[in-house]
């Protein structure tokens, strides 16, 4: 069964490798904080991330931050396939976390429908049956917040992110599977396919946002939902 989600950014400075100068230090501290809450009673992670495709990692496996400014290799579970960036930060954080358990890794893709997330929600919540399972989910809010963003300014983006933090902060599983994704590519919010994955895999939880924050003009969550 499902004991509960842990929101995190895909951020690559949540690598500590990466993050040299401690630019994110906060968010990593809670990252971390959050997983060791819940790691005592879980028997494996599911760590979910939106990507260029989908696919399932059943046995884990390795990414580099070499290709994000980084030098280092992190490990989920025993899996020797190659993973995308946002897995590479999961895989970051539960090492930070000193989880040793078994992983599963998912990669949802950015063009995923509504009907492949509601699926893949089903297939988490499967493969979840069995045993006591953490979900870590990887993704970031609007990444349109001011001039330096990487998607520019985009003047709804505030509101959007307002929105998509608080239906986050109480566990508002309607609201997240209402996100429209036109509006979503346009704020470059990348976090929406594996959130709507996770909304469709977990039952009434409730929710708490621990930190929230835009120092790049890229919004970044950190919360938790429990049953």
């Amino acid at each position: 069964m499902i004991i509960g989600v842990v929101f995190i950014p895909a951020a690559p400075l949540l690598c500590p490798d990466v993050d040299i100068e401690e630019l994110l230090v906060d968010e990593r501290d809670a990252s971390i904080e959050l997983v060791l809450e819940f790691a005592q009673d879980a028997e494996q992670v599911i760590a979910i991330g939106s990507g260029d495709r989908t696919h399932w990692f059943d046995q884990g496996g390795t990414g580099s931050t070499r290709g994000f400014g980084g030098l280092l290799d992190y490990s989920l579970g025993s899996g020797a396939e190659q993973l995308p960036q946002p897995l590479t930060i999961a895989a970051a954080i539960l090492n930070g976390a000193h989880w040793a358990g078994s992983v599963i890794g998912l990669e949802a893709a950015h063009d995923s429908t509504a009907s492949d997330r509601k699926n893949l929600g089903r297939e988490v919540a499967r493969k979840s049956e069995a045993l006591a399972t953490l979900i870590v989910v990887v993704g970031d809010g609007s990444a349109t917040r001011t001039e330096k963003a990487p998607g520019y300014v985009q003047p709804d983006a505030a509101s959007f992110d307002e929105a998509m933090a608080r239906a986050i902060d109480e566990a508002d599983i309607d609201a997240i599977l209402d996100v429209d994704q036109e509006q979503a590519d346009r704020l470059w919010c990348r976090g929406i396919p594996a959130w709507q994955v996770v909304a469709n895999a977990v039952g009434q939880m409730q929710g708490i946002l621990i930190l929230e924050s835009a120092p790049f003009g890229v919004n970044y969550l950190v919360a938790s939902w429990r049953p």
